[in-house]
C-alpha cells in the first residue's frame, strides 16, 4: 500500500482525534505549517519517541 493509501485510509481516525480535543499537544503540531502529514513523518515521530523512551529506561537503570 502506498503512504498516499494509507493516509487516506487513515484519514477519518486522524481527523477524529483531532475533533475530540484529547490531545492539544498533537493537535498544535498538526496546525503547523512545516508539520507536513505523510506516513514518513508519522514513522520518524513515532520512532524517536520509542528510542527517546528506551534512552530514558536504560538511562535509570544504571
Amino acid at each position: 500500500m502506498s503512504g498516499e493509501k494509507w493516509m487516506a485510509r487513515n484519514e477519518p481516525q486522524f481527523e477524529a482525534i483531532t475533533a475530540a480535543g484529547t490531545y492539544p499537544l498533537l493537535n498544535s503540531m498538526f496546525e503547523q505549517d512545516e508539520f507536513e502529514l505523510d506516513i514518513d513523518t508519522l514513522f520518524e515521530f513515532g520512532l524517536r519517541r520509542t528510542l527517546d523512551g528506551v534512552g530514558a529506561m536504560l538511562g535509570n537503570s544504571r
